[in-house]
C-alpha cells in the first residue's frame, strides 16, 4: 500500500470514530426522540390535510438520509480499517 492510499485510510478510520462517538452520544438519541415527535404530530392532523402531511414526509426523509450519511461514513471507515489491518497482516518480504 502506497504511503498516500494509507493516509487516506488512516483519515477515514478517524473520521468513522468521530462519527461513531458523536453518534453514540447524541445521535441515536435525537433520531429517535424527532421521530416519535413527528409521528405523534403526525397522529393531529386533520384528515385531509396533505400539506402537512408532506412536510412531516419530508422531515422524515431528511431525518433518513441523515442517518444513511452517519451509516456510510462509519461503514467507511469500517472498511478502511480492514484495508488497513489486512496491509499490516502482509508478510512482508
Amino acid at each position: 500500500m502506497n504511503p498516500e492510499s494509507r493516509e487516506q485510510f488512516e483519515k477515514e478510520v478517524d473520521k468513522a470514530n468521530s462519527v461513531k462517538k458523536l453518534k453514540d452520544k447524541f445521535l441515536d438519541e435525537f433520531f429517535k426522540n424527532k421521530e416519535a415527535q413527528i409521528f405523534e404530530a403526525m397522529k393531529g392532523l386533520p384528515l385531509g390535510d396533505a400539506d402537512a402531511l408532506n412536510s412531516m414526509h419530508m422531515m422524515l426523509k431528511s431525518m433518513q438520509s441523515l442517518q444513511s450519511e452517519v451509516n456510510t461514513a462509519m461503514n467507511s471507515g469500517n472498511m478502511a480499517a480492514m484495508s488497513l489491518s489486512e496491509e499490516l497482516d502482509k508478510p512482508k518480504y
